[in-house]
């Protein structure tokens, strides 16, 4: 954020907007690896291209989001997060809710090439004709290019109306068991499918 106040120049952001300003966030090194080791994002203030104060923005982690990742772990999935966070704040949640993967300090952009980069890993030519099939799920306008991109874009219901025009799938609620249970369903939808067609292919040899 840019904004005039009193005559004065004040700018708000994280150290990358800093770093483009020209201006090291050196001073608050220690402060800001002890929040980011809390899982809290430090966001700095300057003013008059002076570095100022450093604020802290934390976003509670729900209670059920570490029993949701264990569910999807449980169904065979891998979990990767994908965030534009600092690595540190990134990691420290990824640690509570039991994430192996972290990818950090993505903008939109980074988010369709990381996306990309995981499925040119696990041997995705794209789009599901191969296995594995890759998801994303968010809830704000910054991840509606990635849930576009992915094979499957889960949107959170209580997200913006962006991200869940660009999704496939849309949660009601925010709770992130509801993932796992959208995939425990499907894989049941689509064995009782198959059954159906073997049936029907059975009696039609006959």
């Amino acid at each position: 954020m840019r904004a005039g106040v009193s005559g004065r120049k004040v700018e708000i952001g994280a150290d990358r907007l800093m770093r483009d300003l020209g201006l090291a966030v050196d001073i608050f090194a220690r402060t800001a690896e002890r929040l980011s080791a809390e899982g809290k994002t430090p966001i700095y203030a300057a003013i008059d291209g002076r570095i100022a104060a450093v604020i802290v923005v934390a976003d509670p982690v729900k209670e059920t989001s570490a029993e949701a990742i264990a569910r999807l772990k449980r169904l065979g999935v891998s979990v990767a997060m994908v965030t534009g966070d600092n690595r540190g704040t990134a990691e420290a949640i990824a640690r509570i809710v039991g994430i192996d993967h972290v990818v950090a300090e993505v903008l939109p952009e980074g988010k369709v090439k990381a996306i990309r980069q995981i499925r040119a890993e696990s041997g995705d030519t794209g789009h599901g004709k191969t296995r594995p099939i890759l998801a994303f799920v968010g809830d704000g306008i910054n991840d509606a290019p990635a849930l576009a991109e992915a094979d499957i874009g889960i949107a959170i219901g209580t997200g913006t109306d962006v991200a869940i025009e660009s999704a496939d799938v849309v949660l009601v609620g925010g709770d992130l068991n509801a993932i796992a249970a959208a995939i425990a369903v499907s894989r049941a939808t689509m064995v009782n499918i198959r059954q159906n067609l073997a049936w029907a292919s059975a009696i039609t040899w006959r």
